[in-house]
């Protein structure tokens, strides 16, 4: 039995809902899926001391405050509309500030925004909004991967959720545990990450199946 324990420092509050359950979820698939080890996945945990991104040095302060507590260490960026410049302003220089440091480094890069991997699933929206209303009238693509050519996930995830006259705040949590991963292999993206996280434990001598 092994034991995996990660870390998360992501942009932002709604970031720390969302992504945490899912990435989770994905690393417990991974290791059934992937790999002969019986494997123990802990809570993935947000590492954050304000409310909005990270400095590079921030990241790697969050990480040096709870040393050895972490095997994977994920870091969130958007790619936003420029994906050259995160990975030059962003990427780069915190794999250069990392160094050889035990914990291993993992990008989470949705593109554009967090918000379009939520739109990768209706029926995890339409469960967690309670609502009945079609892919189509949330404006979601007929093909999960065509979630990536959405110019502002969250504008369309925004959308949706102000037509509910309840509170949507608790929502991102429970979509976190909704949405398919089925649905997100789809998402280029989303498959960067998992093989980036299967190359990662192939690293730390997890065997394959």
């Amino acid at each position: 039995m092994r034991y995996l324990t990660s870390a998360l420092v992501s942009e932002g509050v709604t970031d720390d809902q969302f992504l945490p359950r899912l990435l989770a979820r994905a690393l417990t698939e991974i290791c059934q899926v992937e790999f002969e080890d019986t494997v123990e996945v802990a809570d993935v945990q947000p590492l954050r001391e304000r409310r909005g991104p990270c400095s590079v040095a921030d990241v790697v302060s969050l990480v040096e405050k709870n040393p050895a507590s972490f095997s994977l260490v994920f870091f969130h960026h958007d790619q936003g509309a420029n994906p050259e410049r995160v990975a030059a302003e962003w990427l780069q220089p915190l794999r250069d500030l990392w160094g050889d440091r035990a914990e291993q480094l993992i990008a989470v890069v949705p593109v554009r925004e967090t918000e379009a991997w939520l739109l990768a699933d209706g029926d995890a929206l339409r469960s967690a909004l309670g609502v009945r209303w079609s892919d189509a009238e949330m404006g979601l693509p007929e093909q999960p991967r065509r979630v990536e050519s959405i110019a502002d996930p969250k504008k369309v995830l925004n959308n949706i959720m102000d037509r509910i006259s309840r509170s949507t705040t608790d929502h991102f949590g429970q979509l976190g545990e909704l949405v398919s991963l089925a649905k997100l292999d789809g998402v280029p993206a989303y498959r960067q990450w998992w093989s980036d996280t299967r190359d990662t434990l192939i690293r730390l001598g997890y065997r394959q199946t």
